[in-house]
């Protein structure tokens, strides 16, 4: 009856069972090895026979309950590295090592503080500058008025607001991008359009089928402007209308996740993007669980090519290409990309929400839409060059087995079966009809014409740039986006473009490298050699400010957001100003 008599008993057992197990582990190695290898390996076996002995003898007076338990802590223990060590390599992989350290510093309390207390003195000034600005302003309303009010009297209210807008203006626009129509005829047709049918929805076709025809005739017409054809690799082009770039980039996103994952079985999706791609990206990265991997760009600032080649592995569902990049202007290569995505078998986006309307225009521009076999899907704004008003984009794919996957079916709600081809349920035919008026009353003619006009605006502004001592354009491709740095390492561009906006201008900030850029379209691109002529003298009296700054600039806030290391924080401060910006309004 003594239990330790018995689990001694037990403990010689498994020790003798362990011992013969070695015996045959060693006699099964013997088996396998030639002489070679025989004693090219013997001091390693050596060793790991010591070792386990050595263990044996540890273990021979430990109950079995004991090793059970430990070698389950410690395989638990283990599992749970690995899994720490993957996390980690994972995210130094997307979000680099220089982040990792700083978010380790930050979780140490007294840098915490510190951090803190710094983020809220910075924010509270900001605060209490914008609540001074806003001092004069009427109070916002924060309730329904206990009467409405009559029509002339929202009008008048609603034309006052107005007043405190920048007046648009046909032509001489000092704005880069922002307003591309330059025809007040043509705005009227489309306020008009949007008026007749504002009231219609193409969720409910059988009630409105006339802006679903327009729908469908929108997506057609520009599928053919960008490639469908039936002699072409991709002659089955369809899609649907979007809301905007944001909403075409991230439904083309998800319907290539969700496809890549039924079809390749991907689980771990992952997405490759330049470091220029437009942020949508980042919120389809974060909204759809996507690890995002960047990549540079080449001395052009296209999307570096070999980089890709490394990049790309089983998880990648596809890789992202801008015509043009927002930043600085730059076409990627679509025929390079296409054909690693082709050998890769992934899916390749290209991102044409700028350059949509103006590339097929410009013989310049080497293929980049669906005339290239291996681009999958594409994204244009019709509410830039296809100058339709605000709220219109279309999103393509090259087949509709793909674009089924940004379809939601419901079968199982007690409000019926349930079908939609977009985020949004209910849509706005006023926006959908004014966008087939503005394609209706272009045509091809039309775009050729405002293609041609914003290509020679471009040339002229590239070559005054060159003119101006301390300028230096940046990348070699000729589109709508022309940008520019400093040559001159004294010269800050940042207080270049302060200078600038104290004369009108409202240019586009860039940041590694510092840069400003100018997108020219039908309503500014008269104001190039204004912009070219107000940038001399800009850089003439940066010159003479030496280190100082113009009062109100925003030069020593993109300096210092430049200058950080910590990305992060950054981050975390632009949240805090987004609040800010939501409550001085």
């Amino acid at each position: 009856g003594d239990p330790h008599a018995t689990s001694d008993a037990r403990r010689d057992d498994a020790s003798d069972e362990t011992m013969s197990s070695s015996s045959a582990m060693t006699t099964a190695y013997s088996a396998m090895m030639t002489p070679g290898m025989e004693s090219a390996l013997e001091p390693a076996l050596k060793l790991l026979a010591d070792h386990l002995i050595a263990l044996d003898k540890r273990l021979h007076d430990a109950r079995p309950s004991y090793v059970v338990i430990g070698a389950g802590v410690s395989a638990t223990v283990a599992i749970q590295a690995f899994y720490y060590l993957l996390d980690l390599r994972k995210r130094c992989r997307t979000k680099g090592a220089l982040w990792l350290f700083f978010e380790s510093v930050k979780a140490l309390p007294i840098v915490k503080g510190l951090i803190a207390a710094e983020r809220g003195k910075m924010i509270a000034e900001m605060d209490a500058d914008m609540s001074k600005k806003l001092a004069k302003e009427p109070p916002r309303l924060t309730s329904l008025p206990a009467k409405g009010m009559s029509v002339d009297a929202v009008l008048v209210e609603a034309a006052q607001r107005k007043r405190k807008d920048l007046e648009w203006t046909p032509t001489g626009s000092l704005m880069s991008g922002a307003v591309y129509m330059a025809d007040d005829a043509h705005f009227k047709m489309l306020s008009s359009v949007y008026s007749s049918f504002a009231h219609s929805n193409p969720l409910h076709g059988d009630a409105f089928p006339a802006v679903v025809r327009m729908e469908n005739e929108v997506v057609n017409m520009t599928a053919t402007m960008l490639g469908c054809s039936p002699g072409g690799p991709n002659p089955n082009v369809c899609g649907l209308m979007t809301s905007g770039g944001t909403e075409s980039i991230l439904t083309a996103i998800r319907a290539t996740r969700d496809y890549s994952r039924d079809v390749r079985g991907i689980k771990a999706p992952e997405m490759i993007v330049a470091i220029s791609a437009h942020a949508a990206v980042y919120k389809a990265a974060d909204y759809f669980g996507i690890e995002l991997v960047r990549v540079g760009v080449d001395e052009n600032f296209r999307m570096d090519i070999n980089a890709v080649r490394r990049a790309v592995n089983g998880n990648t569902i596809l890789i992202y290409a801008s015509t043009p990049g927002y930043p600085h202007g730059a076409v990627d290569d679509i025929q390079a990309l296409a054909a690693i995505a082709k050998r890769r078998k992934c899916c390749l986006h290209v991102d044409a929400c700028l350059g949509g309307f103006v590339l097929p225009f410009a013989s310049s521009i080497k293929p980049f839409d669906f005339r290239v076999d291996g681009v999958t899907s594409m994204s244009v704004d019709t509410h830039k060059y296809g100058l339709a008003q605000k709220g219109s984009s279309v999103v393509l794919y090259n087949s509709a087995a793909l674009r089924q996957y940004q379809y939601t079916a419901v079968m199982d709600w007690s409000g019926g079966l349930y079908i939609s081809p977009s985020q949004a349920g209910s849509r706005s035919g006023g926006l959908i009809a004014q966008t087939w008026a503005a394609l209706m009353r272009m045509g091809r003619e039309g775009y050729q014409r405002v293609a041609d006009d914003v290509i020679a605006g471009a040339n002229e502004l590239r070559a005054g740039l060159s003119e101006i001592d301390g300028l230096k354009v940046l990348g070699e491709d000729v589109s709508m986006v022309v940008a520019w740095g400093s040559s001159d390492p004294s010269l800050n561009i940042y207080t270049v473009n302060d200078v600038m906006v104290k004369k009108g201008w409202h240019l586009s900030v860039l940041q590694a490298p510092p840069a400003l850029h100018m997108c020219l379209t039908s309503a500014n691109v008269a104001s190039v050699r204004q912009l070219c002529v107000d940038l001399a003298i800009a850089v003439k009296e940066t010159r003479a400010l030496g280190k100082g700054k113009v009062d109100g600039g925003k030069a020593p806030i993109y300096g210092l957001a430049g200058g950080l290391p910590d990305r992060g924080t950054v981050g975390d401060i632009l949240k805090d100003v987004q609040d800010l910006m939501l409550k001085h309004v």
